[in-house]
């Protein structure tokens, strides 16, 4: 092979190697912007401490849902109280772990569990299902003995909650939103029952049933 044959084929393989480096370099730019997105994307709509579906995915849930649904309000019981006691950290941790059961108690009734706010936490189900039957459940969920690891020694705490269940068939925003006040006041009624407690909304039974109010 002559020298200038030999530097024809060296060059060309420069540039081929070249290009591969440079398309490949694209694909990883193009790969990581992806990634980039998809985590923007998913921090939009989930919680950062719990992992959970936030208000933002709650709404955004409930505007695909192409069938009425229930929503179930969850709250729990004397969250001062325990912060009081354990602090901020230890909070934390118990919301976490809640935040396990309720996702698992909700996942075995095929229903989705969002967290609202800090001691708030919200499930979408079917309302064809047992919505009352699995806002039971997830109270009972968040009742359960729980471990906390604090400074010494894990520390056996229980907790309770209280649920307010409401229908919604959700065809335009405002019905999603009255259904989510309509929750809320089952909650409340819940909550003025005692520790523990689920209520249904129903228009005759539940107290300060108007078509107002705050959307929690």
């Amino acid at each position: 092979m002559s020298t200038l044959t030999q530097i024809t084929v060296l060059l060309t393989a420069i540039v081929i190697t070249a290009s591969i480096t440079y398309h490949l370099a694209r694909l990883r730019a193009a790969g990581r912007y992806r990634a980039a997105v998809a985590a923007a994307l998913h921090s939009l709509h989930h919680d950062d401490l719990t992992g959970l579906g936030n208000r933002a995915g709650l709404h955004a849930a409930l505007a695909v849902a192409g069938r009425p649904v229930a929503v179930i309000l969850i709250n729990l019981d004397d969250a001062r109280t325990f912060v009081a006691r354990f602090g901020d950290r230890a909070f934390d941790q118990l919301l976490v772990l809640t935040a396990g059961r309720l996702h698992h108690a909700a996942q075995a009734a095929g229903a989705q569990v969002f967290r609202l706010r800090r001691d708030e936490f919200a499930a979408i189900i079917d309302d064809r299902a047992d919505a009352a039957g699995l806002a039971a459940r997830l109270v009972a969920a968040v009742a359960e003995p729980t471990d906390l690891q604090l400074a010494g020694p894990p520390v056996a705490v229980t907790v309770t909650a209280c649920a307010g269940v409401a229908s919604l068939t959700p065809h335009q925003e405002a019905a999603r939103r009255l259904a989510l006040v309509h929750a809320d006041r089952a909650l409340r009624a819940a909550k003025q029952t005692g520790r523990g407690h689920t209520t249904v909304f129903h228009p005759a039974t539940t107290p300060g049933t108007t078509d107002g109010g705050p959307v929690r």
